[in-house]
């Protein structure tokens, strides 16, 4: 969007008619006053010269108050030196015993109920009340794409369970123009007022007469409002034809709670009710909702000339936030799955043809998540559509599921493999949650994690499914398990069944606790159950409640029910509510003593914090698996609970005499870390170091992450993990590698002033020269070798490791002149070391290449890349064009801070602009978007001096950062965890690597 098309916006926002009358609500003014110096007519300052120039009276006392003067500060001076010889803290820098994090971040309290016209506003509750049921809604659109101008009349029709005279539902940025109510018998029942709420975001309707329990009724509205312009809601969007020419289209995105500023309703998942759809567009524009198209009348005469209104079927029961809405003038291709539904994929018409690889993996998935819950998909027809601009990577709206354009279109000549897989996992996860999330809905938001975190585990299930030589259950662990566990080992982490009111509170928990560690936590549970318990208890679970709602407890007792035949019965209910309710994770520590292993566990925190007397009495109902030299490929599985209460507690348990180690949690199924004694430690690197296949790539990863994790903490000498991870120089899989290079080039972070740097990076360049001189540069592998060789490459680059950097240099060169057409899946690789090494020429060569590439992957590639410059004056004007929205989209603007931040360049220079942009990045993401706390993450959980800590916390300590204040509050704890590794580890770390790494 340009800038004149930004200010045309602005100004027809502020067109919008105020309500003046009964049945209007006031329009409402958020515009702020601050306070300034009077200013001159040339705009200066106006200060009275009387205050600089006049001298001041002169202050005279006698020699006798002087000398009490004197004592009385030589007294002060003298306390205050006790004080501080006796109160310093006595580690400057580490965090103390009894520090809490959420001091640090600005609260603003909910102001008082009061509506818009100065009346206090009755109902003083964020959740709607729960006597006013909506059953259907009859709802027509009509989007300007001109003037951005919303107009909407709707109808719905609800049912009464107590006796009252007043109806309360949301709505957001509309105003009500016709207001009426009647009964069953279509005689109106008259209004008496009609208040707004915005901080509730609610509507109150006060009736003359009471309505009466057990009877339905219908409210009819008409209203106005605005086309959005900042992803949310139904909003604009755009894009270019291959001419130049910019095309403009209306689409939707409701989650969690923006349906309410489309059209007023019930905005809460547990109100399902049916919805027509109807939607009035120009006659070149193609509508496309939930349902398939009705009917299409002319309806000039009534919206304007040259319209038409699309009508769609009635709609299945649904949540709100899974009703959708696209006017367009895109392509289509489709296929028919097995069972006869048509899926279709929609894209701007010269974009249709890179669908065609997901068209033909949804379908594939398709089929097998219907036979994999045992319910028919009901509705007639599914369309996939790629966006432009889309704040989500994939939104699951039953029948209608938005995708980012990266997320979906794919060109087989420049797409690398890890995007195909990217592309199909979320394909996975939204086409799984059109059963899980979709048929059976969340009562409330606080178990989003329960639709979220499944899909983030159906979607590995179901990729495995179609695509087995990928090994995705191993990979399941890099991308689920251990990002979840590093989240959580904070204690501004949360549980996964959190309390949330507030649309700011919701958005707040579309993290990695509600995905990954909800992912996590289900595939704990199927390990322990099996997989054919858990499909069958599933099973039971959307047969049961289909087209309704639940909640946690109703999907055990149905995955309980699964158990009751087997040999084994499993209280579900018992072991997961440990899980569930309680935020963190337990690390269990191993000790042995002769041939008896004693298990104890504890709540595992990064950092020390005021909370931790609370969570150290938490408890785990833990799987415990393990393996010993005994038997290595025999998996044994002990509960860590008490026999006779049942209760999570510490165990002990046998093992041979002649075992010489022990590992547990085997294959990192459990969602738990690991300790061992020092004795243990060793015994687990020697077999790493001369036979490391003894144990899976999945168990040699989880070693080398709790070792590195554990000395983080402080609980595990730092030359423990790095002593381990020297075995790598014969690893081969890819899972060990991605997980060490992770700690490794975290630990370069930290290290980026000091002395130990270089040789760390001598030790990585040891570490991966064997297996670069094997893979090379060749791209003709396997899949998931080709992800192992972009992990190799990157850190061969990153690492400096001269012959790759002078190949990727080389590769470049050729093609910036056009000899070569780089390989996929080394591309960005290639494209970000021409940058780092290059300047302005070769920058500017890539930004042109940006704009101009119409495949949504080769643009996340140069976004990447352009954060890979070395000069910082190049870095800051990319974060200018980033936030300026120079040709690059809003959801794209936390790619480029991330990539910049994670350039040791451009580090500072990120925090600077995010705190000189902050009122921009207001106005854009607004509070209530989970985008924020992701920009604050990215922006400084990296630093790890007591300066930059400092920094933080000075800047928001009265900023309100919304939705945002978790992640501010685990960012300012992991610079805090930063801080102490390097006060423990600095000197320590330099004196081994100096030891163990290679002279170079």
């Amino acid at each position: 969007m340009t800038s004149e098309r930004a200010a045309i916006r602005l100004q027809t926002i502020r067109s919008v008619p105020e309500y003046n009358t009964m049945n209007r609500v006031g329009s409402l003014d958020f515009s702020t006053t601050s306070s300034t110096p009077p200013l001159t007519e040339d705009g200066k300052i106006n200060y009275e010269k009387g205050e600089f120039y006049t001298n001041p009276p002169v202050a005279t006392c006698s020699r006798k108050q002087a000398v009490f003067i004197i004592g009385l500060i030589l007294a002060t001076l003298l306390t205050c030196s006790l004080i501080i010889a006796f109160v310093r803290p006595s580690h400057c820098g580490h965090v103390e015993e009894g520090l809490d994090f959420h001091e640090d971040v600005a609260v603003t309290p909910p102001p008082e109920a009061i509506a818009t016209n100065g009346e206090p506003f009755p109902w003083n509750d964020v959740r709607l009340p729960d006597f006013i049921v909506p059953l259907r809604y009859s709802v027509v659109l009509h989007p300007n794409l001109t003037t951005l101008f919303l107009r909407g009349q709707m109808e719905v029709v609800f049912a009464v369970q107590k006796e009252t005279n007043f109806i309360v539902f949301h709505g957001k940025d509309v105003t009500l123009t016709v207001v009426m109510v009647k009964d069953k018998n279509m005689r109106e029942i008259m209004t008496t007022r009609t208040l707004y709420y915005p901080y509730h975001q609610q509507i109150y309707i006060e009736l003359k007469n009471y309505l009466m329990p057990g009877n339905n009724y219908s409210l009819a509205l008409r209203y106005e409002g605005m086309v959005r312009t900042d992803l949310e809601g139904l909003y604009i969007s755009s894009y270019k034809s291959p001419g130049g020419v910019k095309r403009y289209l209306v689409t939707t995105h409701f989650q969690p709670t923006s349906a309410r500023s489309a059209f007023p309703c019930w905005d809460e998942p547990n109100y399902k009710a049916r919805f027509k759809i109807g939607v009035v567009r120009q006659r070149n524009y193609v509508a496309l909702s939930n349902m398939p198209l009705d009917n299409t009348e002319d309806v000039s005469i009534f919206w304007g000339s040259g319209l038409v209104q699309d009508n769609f079927h009635e709609s299945v029961p649904m949540s709100t936030y899974l009703v959708a809405l696209v006017v367009c003038d895109y392509g289509r291709i489709h296929e028919v799955t097995k069972t006869g539904v048509t899926l279709s994929i929609y894209a701007p018409p010269h974009m249709t043809s890179q669908a065609d690889f997901a068209l033909k993996a949804a379908v594939k998935l398709f089929d097998y998540f219907q036979s994999f819950f045992g319910f028919s998909y009901p509705l007639p027809k599914l369309d996939l559509i790629s966006m432009p601009d889309f704040a989500a990577g994939a939104m699951e709206n039953w029948g209608l599921a938005v995708f980012r354009e990266s997320a979906l279109l794919m060109d087989n000549n420049t797409t690398s493999s890890s995007a195909k897989q990217r592309v199909v996992l979320i394909l996975a996860h939204e086409l799984a949650h059109q059963w899980y999330g979709n048929l059976v809905t969340m009562k409330w938001w606080d178990d989003l994690w329960l639709s979220e975190g499944f899909a983030s585990f159906a979607e590995y299930i179901g990729v495995h499914h179609i695509f087995p030589e990928w090994a995705m259950m191993d990979q399941f662990l890099h991308s689920n398990t251990m990002p979840a566990l590093r989240t959580d080992a904070l204690s501004t982490s949360h549980a996964v069944s959190v309390t949330v009111s507030d649309p700011i509170e919701i958005e707040a928990i579309f993290d990695t606790i509600s995905y990954s560690k909800g992912a996590s936590i289900f595939y704990m549970l199927q390990r322990v159950l099996g997989e054919e318990i858990m499909r069958r208890g599933l099973m039971l679970y959307l047969e049961r409640h289909q087209f309704g709602n639940a909640n946690m407890d109703d999907l055990w007792q149905a995955l309980s029910l699964g158990t009751l035949n087997s040999s084994h019965p499993v209280p579900v209910k018992d072991m997961m509510d440990t899980w569930t309710h309680q935020l963190g994770y337990p690390l269990v520590t191993l000790r042995r003593h002769g041939n008896m292993i004693h298990a104890s566990q504890k709540h595992f925190l990064l950092v020390n914090s005021s909370l931790h007397s609370v969570n150290s009495s938490h408890k785990w109902h833990v799987p415990l698996s393990f393996t010993t030299s005994a038997a290595p490929n025999i998996e044994s599985q002990i509960w860590m609970r008490d026999p006779l209460s049942l209760r999570a507690s510490d165990i002990n348990f046998e093992i041979p005499m002649n075992v010489s180690w022990i590992k547990a949690n085997v294959n990192a199924s459990g969602y738990y870390r690991v300790n061992y004694e020092p004795a243990i430690w060793q015994s687990l690197i020697r077999v790493l170091a001369n036979q490391p296949t003894t144990f899976s790539p999945a168990d040699r990863a989880q070693l080398i992450d709790d070792a590195f994790t554990l000395a983080w903490a402080g609980m595990l000498n730092v030359t423990v993990p790095l002593t381990l991870s020297q075995y790598l120089v014969n690893e081969t899989e890819y899972l060990p590698w991605s997980t060490a290079l992770y700690h490794l080039r975290k630990l370069d972070t930290v290290l980026s002033i000091r002395t130990a740097r270089r040789s760390l990076h001598c030790f990585v360049r040891h570490l991966v020269t064997p297996l670069y001189s094997i893979m090379g540069w060749t791209t003709k592998v396997p899949h998931i070798q080709s992800l192992l060789q972009r992990e190799l490459l990157e850190a061969a680059v990153y690492f400096g490791l001269s012959s790759a950097v002078n190949e990727a240099r080389r590769l470049f060169t050729q093609w910036m002149s056009g000899q070569v057409q780089l390989p996929p899946d080394i591309r960005d690789i290639v494209y970000s070391t021409g940058i780092k090494y290059g300047g302005w020429t070769e920058w500017d060569y890539c930004w042109q290449r940006y704009k101009e590439t119409n495949v949504p992957d080769e643009r996340l590639n140069f976004l990447r890349a352009l954060a890979a410059s070395n000069d910082p004056w190049i870095l800051q004007q990319y974060l200018d064009f980033a936030m300026e929205r120079n040709s690059i989209r809003v959801q794209d603007i936390r790619k480029v801070v991330e990539s910049v931040a994670q350039n040791p360049v451009g580090s500072l220079l990120v925090w600077r602009q995010l705190q000189t942009r902050w009122n921009m990045i207001e106005v854009t993401f607004g509070r209530a978007s989970f985008t924020i706390g992701r920009l604050i993450l990215a922006a400084v959980s990296h630093f790890h001096d007591p300066l930059d800590l400092k920094s933080v916390q000075t800047f928001f300590r009265n900023v309100n950062v919304g939705s945002g204040k978790r992640s501010l509050m685990q960012s300012l704890e992991l610079i805090q965890a930063n801080i102490n590794f390097l006060n423990k580890n600095d000197r320590q770390l330099e004196q081994w690597l100096n030891r163990n790494s290679p002279r170079c």
